[in-house]
């Protein structure tokens, strides 16, 4: 129903040509002639719909020519990213590539604006990481949370905790308002087929929000916005939110291509 609504839409926009979705198997070339493209995971979360825990929609913008239209471009090519966030409230995070900008619907239907610039702190004592997953994980993911988990009596010397749940926006929501960092790594089970989450209507747009708030996204081996896409539907490790915790992670990645 919610890709039904996306395709409804964008047919009415003569701008957009071309829609990229996790529920379509093809790109949908629209008739329109207009330069953008649009890459969206319609429903995120949508698991969650039985318990009522917040889900969204996330997207993702390019600029294409839609009768030669080059989809598989890196994430530094977007034009424009962002999510919607039904929850308790319905927030819109949305990013032009310099600032990242916050809104909240309010009753009459439009989006107020509730901060012009949000900044996500460089360090925090929240990740984010699906624990179910441990027998399956590589071995920095294992040393960063054996870190974290050791808490005041281990070599960070503080106390963290752990939030996971299971809809990417929430956790990306809680992490742009307040810090943190999200963790979908290259695991045992999901190496053959690149990792867990889509590059051009998850990792992407997300990746664009957090490094305009000031946070940064990784695949453990490079900027998740540096990496070209071979395919629509590609997937990719996933870590990213505050700077400094972003960089502890990569920082034990490296450790162990050095010692490997």
């Amino acid at each position: 129903m919610s890709n039904d609504i996306f395709i409804k839409h964008i047919r009415q926009n003569a701008a957009i040509s071309i829609l990229i979705s996790e529920e379509l198997d093809e790109a949908l070339h629209m008739q329109n002639q207009g330069d953008f493209a649009i890459a969206t995971d319609p429903l995120d979360g949508s698991s969650n719909l039985d318990v009522n825990v917040t889900v969204g929609s996330i997207f993702s913008v390019l600029a294409t020519d839609p009768n030669a239209p080059d989809l598989l471009q890196p994430g530094t090519k977007q034009l424009a990213a962002g999510y919607a966030a039904y929850g308790p409230s319905t927030g819109l995070l949305l990013t032009f590539g310099r600032t990242t900008a916050a809104f909240t619907l309010s009753n009459d239907g439009v989006f107020m604006l509730d901060r012009a610039e949000v900044k996500v702190p460089p360090r925090s004592v929240e990740y984010a990481i699906n624990s179910a997953r441990q027998r399956f994980w590589d071995e920095p993911t294992k040393a960063y949370v054996e870190q974290n988990v050791a808490g005041e009596d281990g070599e960070l010397g503080e106390r963290y905790n752990m939030r996971w749940v299971g809809s990417m926006v929430a956790d990306i929501h809680r992490i742009l308002m307040r810090g943190g960092i999200f963790l979908y790594p290259l695991d045992s089970e999901t190496s053959a087929k690149g990792g867990r989450l889509r590059l051009l209507y998850e990792a992407n747009p997300m990746s664009m929000l957090l490094e305009a708030a000031g946070g940064a996204a990784s695949t453990g081996h490079g900027r998740i916005l540096d990496v070209i896409p071979t395919d629509i539907h590609q997937r990719v490790p996933v870590i990213m939110g505050s700077s400094e915790e972003v960089a502890r992670l990569d920082a034990l990645y490296a450790k162990t291509r050095c010692t490997g």
